[in-house]
């Protein structure tokens, strides 16, 4: 049994898409509660006190997250600071959608993650987006769940 906790922003819905992929694969283990959480919308940061793993995602916004996720990532170092927020230790990971930068971005993002404590995966699921029209957007939602699915296994295992 385990929470995962996956916060997204999402400019065009790819990485929303991906997020909720994501969830759908976390979902399919039994006893996991998963907690899905768009940026921008109203939500607690006490929900991750709770949390087993924590999921970061982001389009790439010129090589970098979207200013929304840095002011997000902003407010968990203040929360870590006055001590009101503990993240030490969970299991993270980060993904994203991006298109030209080559993933760097979701790299930067796991690193930020590291900063705060969260011990996020050696690998970041960061493929390019899942357009409309790509021919490609079913494997990569089908990753995307496959990457859930395994993260929610090896947290019911601790």
């Amino acid at each position: 049994m385990g929470t995962l906790v996956i916060i997204y922003d999402s400019k065009t819905g790819n990485t929303e898409k991906m997020a909720e992929s994501i969830a759908e694969g976390a979902n399919s283990v039994s006893g996991t509660t998963v907690l899905l959480k768009k940026i921008g919308t109203p939500f607690s940061l006490k929900i991750l006190d709770g949390a087993d793993a924590v999921i970061l995602g982001s389009p790439a916004h010129y090589a970098h997250v979207t200013p929304e996720m840095r002011s997000f990532l902003e407010s968990l170092r203040e929360e870590i600071a006055a001590g009101r927020l503990g993240l030490e230790g969970k299991a993270g990971a980060a993904f994203g959608s991006y298109g030209w930068d080559g993933g760097v971005a979701i790299e930067r993002l796991a690193r930020d993650m590291e900063d705060l404590g969260i011990k996020a995966r050696s690998h970041v699921l960061a493929k390019g987006p899942p357009l409309p029209y790509s021919s490609q957007k079913k494997e990569f939602l089908r990753q995307c769940q496959e990457f859930g699915k395994t993260l929610a296994e090896e947290i019911s295992k601790r």
